[in-house]
């Protein structure tokens, strides 16, 4: 069965989609795990990144070779269509869940997930997503049933997989509430400042609401701390007070500023090698790190066996 992670904060600007992409990077190329990155996000930073990550990598290795991957479809078409229709599925308050699978203008899930490198799918979103929020309301009035739908109609594709990232906007959102309900496990993404502090919190206190209001087993797989200044006496000082308020769900992984993180939002994942043939440091810094956060995790998650 394939294990899903829902990678959450209520503040922008963290490092979720990062850690949605370095996470599934190594899951895939280090753990050689098959591996889907689900894009929730509306502005798609992750299924651009996915894009140029392909490009860097070779046609034996599962990439482009220079190509860029072309998104002929995106998680829009999947859920409701290349033209946004009334699928009439709720009738006298009842849901015919049969009509998740008819034949009409949405793309099946398979032809919507495109190869980034070896073992490293992505179902992509572009800014079409937006149309999802009032589609789904005009759909469904039970607030169970809008996120039930996602689960029905992606189920059997993310099953096909090992490992599962969803990358969600930073609200409260049908984006967010819908990940949640799919995933298995939560990893907080956490900034060392007094805002995104305040939001993480938030996020698990709304987890705990959630998971009591529409009864799912959603697990905090653990509180990843991001971009730390090692040298920054704020930092240093909101970074013990994590240690307090989340105690062991707190990554002893941290990811301190790193110019080579930034510069992949820009140029995609990137592996170089020295002319002999080994990684060069900087890009070996960021996959040992993420590999170690990759581990972490998994070990945590053997607290709920």
């Amino acid at each position: 069965m394939s294990k899903k992670f829902v990678i959450g904060n209520f503040k922008g600007g963290v490092g979720k989609s990062t850690c949605a992409q370095m996470l599934g990077f190594e899951a895939a190329v280090a753990k050689n795990k098959k591996t889907l990155i689900v894009d929730l996000d509306m502005q798609g930073n992750t299924s651009d990144v996915m894009s140029l990550t392909h490009m860097n990598f070779s046609l034996e290795e599962g990439g482009g070779d220079g190509k860029p991957l072309d998104y002929e479809n995106t998680i829009t078409d999947v859920l409701i269509g290349r033209e946004p229709i009334d699928l009439n599925l709720e009738t006298d308050g009842e849901v015919d869940w049969n009509k998740v699978v008819d034949n009409d203008t949405r793309v099946d899930p398979k032809d919507a997930i495109y190869k980034v490198v070896d073992n490293l799918y992505i179902l992509p979103a572009d800014m079409s997503f937006e149309l999802y929020d009032d589609w789904i309301k005009d759909q469904f009035s039970d607030s169970a049933d809008k996120l039930v739908y996602m689960q029905k109609r992606l189920g059997p594709l993310l099953e096909e997989f090992d490992i599962v990232y969803l990358d969600v906007p930073p609200s409260i959102s049908i984006y967010s509430k819908s990940a949640m309900y799919l995933a298995d496990y939560a990893i907080v993404v956490l900034q060392t400042q007094v805002k995104s502090m305040r939001n993480a919190m938030q996020y698990l206190e709304y987890m705990d609401f959630f998971v009591e209001g529409f009864d799912t087993s959603l697990k905090v797989a653990g509180v990843i701390p991001f971009m730390l200044e090692s040298g920054d006496a704020v930092d240093q000082e909101m970074y013990a007070q994590a240690q307090q308020i989340y105690g062991d769900h707190l990554l002893k992984n941290v990811v301190l500023k790193n110019a080579r993180l930034k510069r992949y939002d820009g140029s995609g994942i990137t592996m170089e090698l020295t002319k002999a043939g080994k990684l060069k440091q900087w890009d070996r810094r960021c996959h040992h790190l993420f590999i170690n956060i990759y581990e972490e995790l998994l070990e945590h998650e053997d607290w709920y066996e």
